[in-house]
């Protein structure tokens, strides 16, 4: 009997064998704990039994979005998965919904969430009042640099030959994780030129796509869209030397403390998904 099935009935059996789990969730790694273990305790505060990994068709433990997706077929409301969007969303992939049991980030990953500019630049301001750096601004800025090369990096994923032209290593290419203190004037003036004239430089030799429009962004929330660990580390850098030598820990403090349940579309989305899967 197929490896995959026979362990799906098993998480999925879990919740009925022990009635104080609500469900099992296989999760892609152990570091998205954390942010699904938050987001599904403020829809329905329960005992969770989270997968960080099982065994692929060949028996050898496997993680990653590509190993949550193994289990779709089998999938109900007493074992599900959480996943990373990637750039699956943007893209078109189908069947990635809650009416298939699939929860998802609607951001590429769960990282960009810490990184939401209302929500970072709230917490930023309330324990550094004295900076006049401003994420809001900074990120605004960066989003709308991002827009047109992660319109082309979608049209560009799409089959292994475009993608050898353009993809998400030459992307984060764009993205230096080390700006320098006087790149971070005015809100990062510096540091986004630098960006805009990278990527200028490494789509002007590629051709436009025909469609240059996405329906889930735009300029406002491209930022989200941006691989997580680049965005974070980036973020999780400048943070870092602007609290430097005011005795706050930006990491532990404002950035890991950021993330949220609503005020913003991609992780409101989270939630009514997550509601849909769990009431």
């Amino acid at each position: 009997m197929d490896r995959i099935y026979q362990q799906a009935q098993y998480f999925s059996n879990l919740p009925l064998r022990d009635r104080s789990i609500k469900a099992v969730v296989h999760l892609e790694d152990s570091d998205d704990v954390p942010f699904w273990s938050n987001q599904l305790r403020n829809i329905h505060p329960a005992k969770y039994r989270f997968l960080t990994y099982s065994k692929n068709g060949n028996g050898t433990d496997s993680r990653g979005c590509e190993q949550c997706l193994r289990y779709k077929p089998y999938l109900n409301k007493r074992f599900f998965i959480c996943i990373d969007s990637d750039l699956r969303q943007l893209k078109g992939e189908q069947g990635l919904t809650a009416n298939n049991n699939v929860a998802q980030t609607y951001a590429y990953s769960w990282e960009n969430h810490f990184c939401e500019a209302e929500h970072l630049q709230e917490r930023f301001t309330e324990l550094v009042s004295d900076s006049d750096f401003d994420f809001k601004v900074f990120l605004h800025n960066l989003s709308v640099v991002v827009y047109r090369p992660l319109i082309y990096l979608v049209h560009y994923s799409r089959c292994s030959e475009l993608n050898q032209q353009w993809n998400i290593t030459k992307f984060n290419s764009c993205l230096p994780l080390q700006p320098k203190r006087d790149e971070l004037e005015d809100n990062g003036k510096g540091y986004i030129g630098r960006v805009t004239e990278l990527f200028d430089e490494k789509i002007s030799g590629l051709q436009q796509p025909e469609e240059m429009t996405n329906e889930y962004i735009d300029e406002a929330n491209a930022y989200l869209h941006i691989h997580g660990h680049q965005l974070y580390k980036l973020v999780l850098q400048i943070g870092s030397m602007l609290c430097k030598g005011k005795g706050v820990a930006f990491k532990t403090e404002i950035l890991d403390k950021a993330v949220h349940t609503e005020g913003y579309n991609e992780i409101e989305n989270v939630q009514l998904d997550l509601m849909q899967i769990l009431v």
